[in-house]
């Protein structure tokens, strides 16, 4: 798995496109002509995500808002952004 620091950029692609639609959210990449459609967790990362920001600053706002543990948060958020990025939904500098 992919290991992120706590100062990488984190950033929504720019060439995904978005819309919400029946409380999910749904990505859509040209390039690939693949769709994504997110839901809970998933959908509030997105979300997040339309400002960039640091790994770190991700896990602590993630924390508060499901009231988890950060090594529990880090470990999960690890797995589906690396998914992410692999799909070319984010950019990581």
């Amino acid at each position: 798995m992919r290991s992120f620091r706590p100062e990488d950029k984190l950033s929504r692609a720019q060439e995904i496109l978005s819309t919400e639609i029946d409380q999910e959210t749904i990505l859509m990449s040209i390039d690939a002509g693949a769709y994504y459609g997110l839901k809970g967790p998933a959908q509030s990362i997105w979300e997040k995500l339309e400002i960039p920001m640091t790994f770190s600053d991700l896990v602590d706002l993630l924390v508060k808002e499901y009231r988890i543990t950060p090594e529990v948060c880090a470990a999960d958020l690890k797995g589906f952004l690396a998914e992410m990025e692999r799909e070319g939904l984010l950019r990581v500098e």
